[in-house]
Formats: structure tokens, C-alpha cells, sequence
């Protein structure tokens, strides 16, 4: 029997142990997220929220631990690109257990119904980046049918 084999026999046999089985059969299985161990960056990090309120939106990104320095923010059309590095808060020690991500990360929004003119405002609060913009506003215009 080959090693590989060998290898998804054993990790099988250990979600058979923890009665993990059956979670990992139907759910669907996310392989960017399911990468490495403890402490893996997230498929899907930093979190972000999106928020319509009056003639703004308002995005919301968790980034805990981080401060304004540690992070940049690109704009390319109507995609703020988030990118920078998680630094761990405790220096040359070997971590016993870790669920918190630490490296360089990027991730690039959609901001729907940014206009040309818009700008983007961003802030840095309680471990939270804030960014808010003008929406675009479409005047009532006539529409000829054809």
C-alpha cells in the first residue's frame, strides 16, 4: 500500500474517531480554509460587514491586534484591495495552542455603487477599519423604448 493512501486511510480513521465523519461528507468542503493546521490564514480574511445607511455604504473589516500602520488600502475602479501583515503580539515564543492568524494577508472588496467621484473615507477604530462613501445617485431620466 502506497503512503498516500496510507495517509487518507489514517485521516479517515480520525474523523471516524471524533465523529467528525459525517460533518465533513455533507458539508461542503472549502480548500483554501481547510489549508494547514492551527492558525491558517481564513479563506476569507480580513472579515468584512457592508452597511447601506441614507446616501452612504459603510464597510466594516475586523482586523484585531492590527493598527493603522500595519495596514494599506488600494483602490483600483470600484475594488478596495486591504493588504498588510498580522504581526503575533508576543515575540520569539513558541505558541502551545493557536486559532489566530499571524502573516501577510490581501483581500480585495466590491464596493457597489461607488461613484467616480466618490471619496473613500477610512478610519481605524478598536481594532476595526471603518471605510464609508458617497453611493452613486442616478437622477429620474427618461427611457425610450424602442
Amino acid at each position: 500500500m502506497d503512503m498516500d493512501k496510507l495517509k487518507q486511510w489514517m485521516e479517515l480513521a480520525q474523523k471516524l474517531e471524533k465523529g467528525d465523519f459525517w460533518k465533513s461528507v455533507f458539508e461542503a468542503k472549502d480548500d483554501a480554509a481547510s489549508e494547514g493546521a492551527e492558525g491558517s490564514k481564513p479563506s476569507r480574511y480580513p472579515a468584512y460587514d457592508l452597511y447601506e445607511r441614507e446616501e452612504e455604504n459603510w464597510v466594516v473589516l475586523e482586523l484585531p491586534g492590527l493598527c493603522k500602520e500595519d495596514v494599506e488600502l488600494t483602490l483600483s475602479g470600484n475594488e478596495l484591495t486591504v493588504r498588510g501583515i498580522a504581526k503575533p503580539p508576543v515575540d520569539n515564543a513558541v505558541p502551545l495552542h493557536k486559532e489566530r492568524f499571524y502573516g501577510p494577508f490581501e483581500r480585495t472588496i466590491p464596493l457597489p455603487q461607488l461613484g467616480e467621484q466618490s471619496p473613500v473615507h477610512a478610519c481605524f477604530e478598536r481594532g476595526l477599519l471603518i471605510l464609508n462613501y458617497e453611493r452613486m445617485r442616478r437622477k429620474d431620466e427618461h427611457i425610450e423604448i424602442e
